[in-house]
C-alpha cells in the first residue's frame, strides 16, 4: 500500500493524476480544498479521503465521460468529499456514477448535481453510505435523484440524511436488499421531492430508526413505495420498525407505505405524526404498536459530518446529533438474526408472560452480521422477563439447509445484555433486564436564555455525561430574560451538569448570530448562580457541582 498526496505542494496537484498512478491498495490523501472539473474514472482498488477537512469537486462543465465527477468501476472507498455541480447533456450527470465492485462513501456531500449518486447495474455489487448529506440534487424532471440505485446486490445507509430532492425521490434503491438505518429523510418546507423511499422492485428492505418528513409540497403522496414495477423480485420482503414519521401533506391519499405487491409488510413501532391510522399501510401489511404523535416533532435540520454545512455555518459534530427516532432509555430493543433455508424465521415476543404484538419475521442474515431490532415502548420501570419464541425451525441435513433464529442481544433501560442465545430448534429464550429503581428524589433546574437567529437554540442536558433530556430556548438574553427547565427524577445529586449546544449559527454578524447562554443552574433548591456560561459554538459547557452532593 502506497500513500499519494494531492494538493498545492503535494506529490499530485490534481485528484485524476493520482487516480491514474494509482494501483490496488493505494490511499489518496487529498488537502482540504476546492477542485474545479477534476474528473476521473477510478479502475482501481483505491481509498480517497481528505485531509484536514472537506475536498469539494465542483463541476463548471460537463465531465467529458459524459457520466459523473468520479465514475468507479471496482472497490473505492471515498472520506469526506462533496461533490456538486455534474451536469451533462442526457440530464443524468453524478456526483458519483457507480459502474461496479463495492463502493463506500463517508462523510461525504452531494448537493447541487442532476444525480447525487447514480449507480449501474451490477448484481454482485454493494454501496455503503455513512455519515453523508445528499441535497438539492435532481433536475425536475422526475427521473432524476438524490440517490438512484440500479440493480445491485445491497444498499446499505446509516446515519446519513437526505432532503429537498428536486421533484424526484429523496433515495431510489433497486438492489435486491436494501438497509436504511438511523438517518434523515425530509422533503423540508419547500422540497418538491416525491418518494421518500422508492424500492420499486421490492427485495429485502429494513427501514428501521429514521425521522422521516414528507413535505407539503411532495410530488406524491405516498411516504415509502414498494414494489409497483413488474414482479418483485423473488423472496421479497419489507420491515419498517422504530421510525419516525411525519406528514405534512395535505391530502387524503397520504400515506406511509404503498405497497405494490402481495408480500406482507411488517410495519411496527413507528411513532406518526399526520396520518390516519388507515393510512399507515396502503397494501397487505402488519400493523402494530404505532404511536400517534400530538404535537408535530421538531424538524433537525442539522448536517451530520463534522465540518461546514451548506450555508457555511459550522455544525455540531455527529457524536452531538440525536435524532428523536433513536429508541429512548426505557425502550426495550431486541436485536435478532437468522439462518434462512426455504423461508425466513418467524417468532414471537413476550415480555412478563404477555405476548407483544404478532408473528414476526427476521430477514437480517446472521453469518453477514447483521440484526433486526424489535422496539417495545411504554414498559414500567424494574425487572421484566422477555421471551423470544422460535416458531417455525427447518432443516434439510446439513448446515446450508437449515433455518435457525439467534437472538443477539437484549438493550433496556441503555443497558445491554449480549444474549447471544441460538434457537437451533423451535422454542424459546427467555431473558431477565432491568433493575428495581432506587427512589428518584432530586431534580435540576437549568436558567437560560438566547440569541435568536433563523430558529432558536436547542440544547441537551447531561447529568455525569449522561443526555437525560434536551429543550429550545425562547427567552432573550439581550432583553434580560430567562427560562428556566426543570429535571426530575435524578436518582442521585449530580457531580457535573453539562449543556450541550446544538445548532449554532452564525450569519457573519453580531446580529446575525445564534447562541445560548446559562444564566444559572438550581439543584433540589439550591442556587449556584455562579455556574454561568457564554456558549457561542457547537459545544458543552460542562459545570463542576459536586459540593452539593
Amino acid at each position: 500500500m502506497t500513500t499519494l498526496t494531492v494538493g498545492v505542494g503535494k506529490q499530485y496537484t490534481t485528484i485524476a493524476a493520482a487516480i491514474a498512478a494509482s494501483r490496488d491498495g493505494d490511499v489518496l490523501a487529498v488537502q482540504a480544498g476546492t477542485y474545479t472539473n477534476d474528473f476521473a474514472t477510478i479502475n482501481t482498488k483505491i481509498t480517497i479521503e481528505g485531509v484536514g477537512g472537506m475536498v469539494r469537486l465542483n463541476a463548471t462543465q460537463a465531465p467529458p465521460n459524459g457520466k459523473a465527477i468520479l465514475t468507479t468501476n471496482t472497490d473505492v472507498t471515498i472520506r469526506d468529499v462533496a461533490f456538486s455541480g455534474a451536469k451533462v447533456a442526457d440530464g443524468n450527470g453524478a456526483g458519483i456514477r457507480y459502474q461496479g465492485g463495492n463502493l463506500v462513501v463517508e462523510d461525504c456531500l452531494f448537493e447541487n448535481n442532476q444525480n447525487g449518486l447514480l449507480a449501474n447495474p451490477s448484481t454482485t455489487g454493494t454501496i455503503t453510505i455513512r455519515d453523508s448529506e445528499f441535497a438539492k440534487n435532481g433536475t425536475g424532471d422526475g427521473y432524476t435523484h438524490n440517490l438512484y440505485v440500479g440493480e445491485i446486490a445491497k444498499l446499505s445507509i446509516d446515519n446519513s440524511y437526505f432532503h429537498d430532492a428536486i421533484v424526484g425521490h429523496q433515495i431510489k434503491s433497486r438492489a435486491h436488499e436494501t438497509i436504511v438505518t438511523h438517518s434523515r429523510i425530509a422533503d423540508g418546507a419547500t422540497g418538491t421531492g416525491s418518494y421518500s423511499i422508492d424500492v420499486p422492485n421490492g427485495g429485502k428492505v429494513v427501514i428501521a430508526d429514521n425521522v422521516i418528513e414528507q413535505g407539503a409540497k411532495s410530488q406524491n403522496p405516498a411516504i415509502i413505495h414498494f414494489g409497483g414495477e413488474g414482479t418483485a423480485y423473488s423472496g421479497s420482503s419489507i420491515s419498517i420498525t422504530g421510525n419516525t414519521v411525519v406528514n405534512d401533506l395535505a391530502s387524503p391519499s397520504a400515506s406511509l407505505l404503498l405497497n405494490a405487491t402481495s408480500v406482507q409488510a411488517y410495519v411496527a413501532n413507528d411513532s406518526v405524526f399526520g396520518l390516519a391510522a388507515n393510512r399507515i399501510a396502503v397494501g397487505p401489511a402488519q400493523v402494530l404498536a404505532i404511536t400517534k404523535l400530538a404535537a408535530r416533532p421538531v424538524s433537525d435540520l442539522s448536517h451530520p459530518y463534522d465540518g461546514l454545512g451548506m450555508d457555511g455555518v459550522p455544525q455540531p459534530p455527529k457524536s452531538m446529533i440525536l435524532p428523536p427516532s433513536l429508541p429512548v432509555p426505557t425502550d426495550l430493543i431486541i436485536r435478532v438474526s437468522e439462518d434462512a433455508w426455504q423461508g425466513d424465521a418467524q417468532f414471537t415476543v413476550a415480555v412478563d408472560g404477555k405476548q407483544i404484538g404478532g408473528i414476526r419475521t427476521a430477514i437480517a442474515s446472521h453469518a453477514a452480521g447483521e440484526h433486526n431490532d424489535v422496539v417495545i415502548s411504554g414498559l414500567a420501570t424494574g425487572q421484566h422477563q422477555v421471551s423470544v419464541t422460535f416458531l417455525n425451525d427447518g432443516w434439510g441435513g446439513s448446515a446450508a439447509t437449515d433455518r435457525n433464529l439467534y437472538v443477539d442481544s437484549i438493550a433496556y433501560a441503555g443497558q445491554e445484555k449480549m444474549v447471544a442465545a441460538a434457537l437451533l430448534r423451535s422454542g424459546t429464550s427467555t431473558t431477565t433486564v432491568g433493575t428495581n429503581p432506587p427512589a428518584a428524589a432530586h431534580s435540576l433546574t437549568l436558567h437560560l436564555s438566547e440569541d435568536a437567529w433563523q430558529g432558536d437554540a436547542k440544547f441537551n442536558v447531561l447529568v455525569d455525561g449522561k443526555v437525560i433530556g434536551s429543550g429550545t430556548v425562547t427567552a432573550s438574553h439581550a432583553n434580560g430574560a430567562t427560562q428556566d427547565f426543570t429535571f426530575n427524577g435524578l436518582t442521585a445529586v449530580p457531580k457535573t451538569v453539562g449543556v450541550a449546544f446544538l445548532n449554532d449559527g452564525w450569519g457573519g454578524s453580531a446580529a446575525t448570530d445564534r447562541n445560548l447562554y446559562v444564566d444559572g443552574i438550581t439543584i433540589d433548591g439550591h442556587d449556584l448562580t455562579n455556574d454561568v456560561a457564554t456558549i457561542l459554538r457547537p459545544e458543552t459547557a460542562t459545570f463542576n457541582v459536586d459540593p452539593w452532593g
